[in-house]
């Protein structure tokens, strides 16, 4: 495989309004040899690490247009240059309107327009990804406790998303689970979420076999 098939980036950007502030988290998706061989074919078998890379919020007051622009400017940056790159946004409300200055944007590799409901299940329509709030979140419970997402050393913002993690807690309701905060914000965890979305949507492969006729 080549090295551009073994590293990838995922952006999510949850949109704030006039008093809440928008975020950007990125994940990096990376596949790694095992120590483990394959009993079949006695090749070293493969698997795939996640970490948090950045935790950005962006100051209160920062126009739509400016922060198209820093997403841009991401996608091209040279922190990501060394693999694919996607961009799940939150298109629900104003994200609507940011979305269509998004797709003007040269941004590099796939864009995802994630409209956050209050449904059960996700789909896809129309161009967009309606998924319920409480799947975003569930997705980064197991990203946490099932699938080992770590944190890159030096992350700015991370105490800030830590924060917000530990205000979550899941309840579970008449309709199914559901989550509840007790901190102001939730922003960064929403982001983190969409980032998360979007290294779903392009996980990694493996081997050449799994990755036979994928886009990537």
């Amino acid at each position: 495989m080549s090295h551009r098939n073994l590293v990838s980036y995922h952006i999510g950007l949850d949109l704030g309004q006039r008093v809440d502030h928008t975020a950007i988290v990125v994940v990096e998706q990376r596949v790694v040899p095992t120590a483990r061989r394959n009993a079949v074919t006695y090749e070293i078998e493969k698997e795939r690490q996640m970490d948090v890379t950045l935790v950005q919020r962006v100051r209160l007051g920062t126009g739509y247009y400016e922060v198209a622009d820093e997403v841009e400017r991401l996608t091209h940056s040279e922190e990501l240059r060394a693999g694919t790159v996607t961009t799940a946004v939150d298109a629900t409300g104003v994200g609507e309107g940011v979305l269509a200055i998004l797709t003007r944007r040269r941004l590099r590799g796939e864009l995802y327009p994630v409209k956050i409901t209050g449904g059960l299940e996700a789909s896809y329509r129309a161009g967009t990804y309606p998924t319920p709030r409480t799947q975003l979140l569930l997705g980064v419970q197991r990203a946490f406790e099932v699938e080992g997402l770590g944190v890159a050393a030096g992350v700015r913002g991370w105490e800030e998303l830590e924060k917000e993690l530990r205000g979550m807690r899941m309840v579970q309701g008449a309709k199914g689970p559901r989550f509840e905060t007790e901190e102001k914000h939730d922003d960064l965890v929403f982001a983190l979420g969409l980032a998360l979305f979007g290294a779903r949507m392009r996980m990694l492969p493996l081997s050449e076999a799994e990755g036979r006729g994928r886009l990537l």
